[in-house]
């Protein structure tokens, strides 16, 4: 995907169906809501981008802390707890909307989806 970092909770395979269950792997960290507020206040300061300039998307209460941090908090089609809650709400059928609300053109994501 050409990402620079990502962070996930692990969760458990169906191995007939080859989908995810919704249940986490036992053992393995799981990003909360706290965690996910310290991993944007840390890519913030490694990469010497003020948190105001910072965006986070999110869809649950966990993604709350995070949102509020950030200097465009965007709840994507998120619980209607968190549509209310949340700095910013959009309701779209890509994320790619995101790119939009931040000023990209068609133009400019086709160039990125197209790569080098």
């Amino acid at each position: 995907l050409g990402l620079d970092y990502a962070f996930a909770n692990h969760l458990v395979e169906d191995p007939e169906s080859k989908t995810l269950t919704g249940e986490l792997v036992a053992g393995k960290p799981i990003v909360h809501a706290q965690k996910k507020l310290d991993l944007l206040r840390q890519l913030a300061g490694e990469n010497d981008i003020p948190i105001e300039r910072t965006i986070a998307v999110g869809d649950g209460s966990n993604d709350l802390l995070m949102l509020g941090a950030a200097g465009l908090g965007v709840a994507f089609n998120a619980k209607p707890k968190v549509q209310k809650a949340a700095p910013t709400r959009l309701n779209g059928e890509s994320l790619l909307d995101i790119a939009y609300l931040i000023g990209c053109t068609r133009r400019d994501i086709d160039a990125a989806l197209a790569g080098p």
